[in-house]
């Protein structure tokens, strides 16, 4: 009885070290993230919070000038940069940096103002239509394996269609006042 269990032990023993084997063997094979491109990511993700915080102090002086509709269009690209931009680049970045793609962090946007309300229905339905291309891009390269352009992809597909022509509507309605 005691034999069938040492056989047993030694069995599941030699079953865990060729997994832990295989897992130490892909381990060597994979390819590792560089500190260096980390360290770019980082400092981008930085840059996209200080434009924000550079637009913040912008809208702040448009709105004690009395200039309402500047003074939003900064808000909104101050808000934008903080929540929107940065927590974006670092999500596409990091995900570029796990399947070894070049970081591709070029998600800035400024807004202007549109010159009436009706300028800024039709930039919000070219908003809306665009997005669809840009889900149609990500389907693409998440089916062909480029996971990091997919990131790119369908995070602006997704701002196109819930964020811009909500802020673009904004903003036409605050230059119609």
């Amino acid at each position: 009885m005691s034999d069938t269990r040492s056989g047993i032990l030694v069995g599941l023993a030699a079953a865990v070290g060729a997994v832990g084997a295989a897992a130490m063997m892909s381990a060597v094979a994979a390819p590792t993230a560089y500190a260096d491109t980390f360290t770019d990511l980082v400092t981008d993700v930085d840059g996209d919070y200080s434009s924000g915080q550079t637009a913040l102090t912008d809208a702040s002086t448009e709105f004690s000038s009395a200039e309402f509709a500047p003074g939003l269009a900064a808000l909104f690209d101050g808000v934008d940069d903080d929540s929107v931009v940065a927590p974006e680049n670092f999500l596409i970045g990091s995900g570029e940096l796990l399947t070894n793609e070049s970081l591709d962090l070029t998600n800035t946007f400024s807004w202007g103002l549109p010159s009436d309300f009706s300028d800024a229905v039709t930039t919000a339905e070219s908003f809306v239509s665009e997005s669809s291309s840009y889900f149609s891009d990500g389907a693409t390269s998440l089916a062909g394996g480029d996971y990091g352009d997919a990131l790119v992809d369908y995070a602006y597909g997704l701002n196109l269609l819930l964020v811009d022509p909500v802020q673009e509507l904004l903003l036409g309605a605050a230059v119609s006042f």
